[in-house]
């Protein structure tokens, strides 16, 4: 499971923390916000790694 996905889980548990006690879902809600806020951010640092040009790979001009 990649750490997106883990975010995403943590998230879920906390909106399912959330309606199982109604008196503190203000902090389970703020805390699954935060949870899919670092999965959203894992996923875009994930597709710019995959992006980069390795240092491997040929230049235009030879070098």
């Amino acid at each position: 499971m990649d750490n997106a996905q883990q975010c995403r889980a943590k998230a879920l548990l906390c909106r399912q923390q959330a309606c199982l006690h109604p008196e503190e879902n203000w902090k389970w809600l703020a805390q699954a916000e935060r949870w899919e806020h670092l999965a959203e951010t894992s996923f875009i640092l994930k597709k710019a790694n995959h992006r980069k040009p390795s240092r491997e790979t040929p230049q235009p001009d030879g070098r």
